[in-house]
C-alpha cells in the first residue's frame, strides 16, 4: 500500500459505490466519538464539583463541559461582539479570529438564540463535514481501507477532544481539507476562498498557502493557469481582520501583539506557588493536585510531539507528496510562533498527513494498540479538560 506521490489522483475520486460503503462507517465513527465525549461530560458533571463561577461559559448540562476555556471567548464574541479591553482577567478577545463566532451567531437563529448550543453544534457539524471531506481527499491517495483507517486515527487521537468543543479546530480542519481537495480537483477559486476562510478561523490558516502553492506547482495544468494567484485571498482576509482590529483598538496588529499574554510560562498559567502572575491576573493559584496533573499533562503533550516527529521517519518521497509534508510541519511552526507548546496535542490533531502515515502501516500494534491507546488518552484528556485540570 503506497500513497500517490505525484500530487494528483492516484486512486481517483470516490465513486457512488465507494460512498455507499464509506458514509455509514464515517457516520458510525462520528457518532461513537461524540457519544464518548458526552458520556465523559455526563460522568464529570454528576460526580465532580463545578469549577469556580465564571470559568466556563455555560451552566447547562453537557454544554457546560463543551464550552470550557477558549470557548468562553468565541461564544462571548458570538453573543456580544468584540471588545476593546480585557474580558477575562488580562485577556482580550480580539486575538480570536471571527469566522467561528460568526457561524455560531448565525446558527443561534436556529437554536432560539442559544449561542452555547449553536457553537457546539457548529463545531461538531464541522467535524462531521471534515471527516467526509478528508475521506474524499484521502481516497485520491490511499485505498479505501487505508483512507477509513486514517479517519479513525484522526477521530480517536488524544487532541481530538477539541473537535467536540466550541473551538475552531474542527472548522479549521474542514476548511483546510476542503482547500486541498479543491486544489487537487483543479478548482482554484474555491481553493482561494477556503484558504481565506481558514485564515479567518485561526492565524495558522494563512500558513496553508505554502503547501497549497507547492501542490499547485506540482500540477502542470494549475501551474499554466496561474492558479496560485487565488492564494492572495488568504493575506487579504488577514488584512481585512487587521483593519477591523485597528479600528477597534488603534493597533492594526493588535490581534498579534496581544498573543504575548498567552505565551506566559506554563508554571504561571497553572499557578505555580513561586510564580508571579501577569498584571490583571485574578485567578487563584492552583492546588498541588492541579500542579501535579499539569506536569502529567506536559508529559502527554511532549509525548505527542515526539510521536509525531517519529512519524516523519515514514514521510518518504515515494509515500508522501511534498505539499503534505509541509502540512504536517505547520503545527510545529504555529506552536513555535505562538509559544503554545502546551496545546501541542490539539494543534497536532489537525495535521491529517500523520493519520495517512499511520494508516499505511499494517502492523498489529498500529491497527490494534494505537487506537486503544488513543481512546484511553482521549478519554483521560477529556476528563481533565472537563474538570478544569488541564487546557485541551
Amino acid at each position: 500500500m503506497r500513497i500517490d506521490a505525484g500530487g494528483r489522483s492516484g486512486f481517483g475520486a470516490p465513486t457512488a459505490p465507494e460512498w455507499r460503503w464509506a458514509l455509514p462507517r464515517i457516520a458510525a465513527l462520528f457518532i461513537a466519538t461524540r457519544l464518548l465525549l458526552i458520556a465523559i461530560a455526563a460522568i464529570v458533571e454528576t460526580t465532580q464539583s463545578p469549577p469556580t463561577a465564571g470559568l466556563r461559559w455555560s451552566d447547562a448540562p453537557i454544554l457546560a463541559s463543551f464550552t470550557v476555556y477558549d470557548s468562553r471567548y468565541y461564544l462571548g464574541i458570538a453573543a456580544s461582539g468584540y471588545h476593546a479591553g480585557p474580558v477575562f482577567g488580562p485577556y482580550v478577545d480580539y486575538v480570536f479570529f471571527p469566522l467561528f463566532p460568526i457561524l455560531a451567531r448565525v446558527a443561534s437563529l436556529f437554536t432560539l438564540g442559544d449561542v452555547d448550543l449553536a457553537g457546539v453544534l457548529v463545531a461538531n457539524a464541522a467535524f462531521g463535514g471534515a471527516l467526509v471531506t478528508l475521506y474524499a481527499l484521502s481516497i485520491r491517495h490511499l485505498t479505501r481501507d487505508a483512507a477509513m483507517w486514517s479517519l479513525a486515527f484522526l477521530a480517536l487521537a488524544p487532541g481530538a477532544v477539541a473537535f467536540g468543543l466550541a473551538y475552531t479546530d474542527s472548522l479549521f480542519l474542514l476548511l483546510a481539507a476542503g482547500a486541498f481537495l479543491a486544489a487537487e480537483t483543479r478548482r482554484p477559486a474555491a481553493m482561494g476562498i477556503l484558504l481565506a476562510l481558514a485564515a479567518l478561523t485561526r492565524p495558522p490558516g494563512i500558513l496553508l498557502a505554502i503547501p497549497l502553492f507547492v501542490l499547485l506547482l506540482q500540477d502542470p495544468v494549475m501551474r499554466a493557469r496561474r492558479a496560485w494567484i487565488w492564494l492572495v485571498l488568504g493575506p487579504l482576509a488577514i488584512a481585512g481582520f487587521s483593519i477591523f482590529v485597528g479600528s477597534l483598538t488603534g493597533d492594526l496588529l493588535g490581534w498579534l501583539h496581544a498573543q504575548s499574554i498567552w505565551s506566559q510560562p506554563a508554571y504561571i498559567l497553572i499557578g505555580h506557588p513561586g510564580a508571579t502572575p501577569p498584571p490583571g491576573w485574578t485567578a487563584p493559584l492552583a492546588s498541588p493536585e492541579r500542579i501535579a496533573l499539569s506536569y502529567a499533562a506536559f508529559a502527554l503533550w511532549f509525548g505527542s510531539v515526539l510521536f509525531s516527529m517519529f512519524l516523519f521517519v515514514f514521510f518518504r518521497p515515494d509515500r508522501m507528496p511534498a505539499a503534505y509534508w509541509l502540512v504536517a510541519l505547520l503545527p510545529f511552526a504555529s506552536m513555535a510562533a505562538a509559544g503554545r507548546f502546551l496545546s501541542a496535542t490539539r494543534f497536532l490533531a489537525v495535521a491529517w498527513p500523520f493519520d495517512w502515515v499511520l494508516a499505511l502501516r499494517r502492523s498489529r500494534w498500529v491497527r490494534v494498540v494505537v487506537p486503544i491507546v488513543f481512546v484511553a488518552l482521549q478519554a483521560a484528556s477529556a476528563w481533565l479538560a472537563f474538570t478544569w485540570k488541564i487546557h485541551p
